[in-house]
């Protein structure tokens, strides 16, 4: 599984490819594979890839490193926790578009928790928590 924070969770003084690279090494992937993969990734996504720290990228950009943080180990499913949340309409609208585009790309389920119906509107299904009970809408 790979999981998508609100707020990334990202290591703020790592360069995006660092950032990434990270949760493949963790995981037994050697050094250059897990860069070389690193930056294909980010390329993919539209990240730039520079050796600039996360920090200083805008919203949409760091959403796009933590999703590609969550896709380096080619997850089964993919979680995203209000991944749009945190941002502008213009950068939620991008990364909500490369966000649900992902299963068709990479053969992965999609589960996505958001309390915007912008976002909510995109998937295949929406359910609703009603009460603590979860509620099929569509």
């Amino acid at each position: 599984m790979g999981m998508v924070f609100q707020f990334g969770e990202l290591l703020p003084e790592l360069s995006p490819v660092e950032n990434v690279a990270l949760a493949a090494l963790l995981d037994g992937v050697d050094r250059d594979r897990a860069y070389g993969d690193s930056r294909r990734l980010l390329e993919e996504l539209g990240v730039p890839v520079t050796e600039t720290a996360t920090s200083e990228l805008s919203g949409g950009e760091r959403q796009r490193v933590a999703v590609a943080r969550a896709l380096i180990g080619s997850p089964a499913l993919l979680l995203a926790d209000e991944p749009t949340g945190a941002l502008d309409e213009t950068s939620r609208d991008h990364v909500a578009e490369m966000l649900f585009a992902v299963p068709a790309a990479r053969g992965c389920g999609l589960l996505v928790v958001t309390h915007d119906p912008a976002v909510a509107h995109r998937a295949d299904r929406v359910m609703h928590v009603e009460q603590g009970v979860l509620v099929g809408a569509r």
